[in-house]
């Protein structure tokens, strides 16, 4: 199996592990129509915080650096994560986009603790993973 580079690794937002389900299972998860309502609602968020068509995904890091904002604790709690786990500055970036677009996704105007967590949570086993793919 060949390598996969770092700069095309990075690019990589995070990995789910899927199980096999049987044909017939019920789901347990969101159904389409709620989880199409709340991404709606989050890219709607999203434009209205940064005018024109712009999500957190590709918003301009200079517009996204002056429209929101994360507490100190924050920032220092993914500066340490990154500095432990060796994650690059891209890498680091995605992780606060990550971080506002789960706060859109919960209706909130402020970036969470717990969507920190969790974004740095994706992040970093997504990293672990690509690890994985380039040794």
């Amino acid at each position: 199996m060949q390598k996969i580079t770092a700069p095309i690794i990075d690019r990589v937002d995070f990995v789910l592990g899927m199980k096999n389900r049987r044909v017939f299972e019920t789901s347990v998860g969101v159904p389409s129509e709620e989880l199409r309502s709340i991404v709606k609602a989050a890219r709607d968020r999203q434009r209205m915080r940064y005018g024109g068509n712009y999500t957190n995904a590709i918003v301009s890091i200079k517009l996204f650096e002056e429209m929101v904002r994360f507490s100190p604790t924050q920032l220092t709690r993914i500066e340490t994560v990154s500095s432990e786990e060796k994650l690059s500055t891209w890498f680091s970036l995605k992780i606060l986009r990550l971080s506002r677009t789960i706060s859109d996704a919960r209706g909130k105007d402020t970036v969470s603790d717990t969507a920190v967590d969790e974004a740095l949570n994706w992040k970093v086993q997504a990293s672990r993973f690509h690890g994985s793919l380039m040794r």
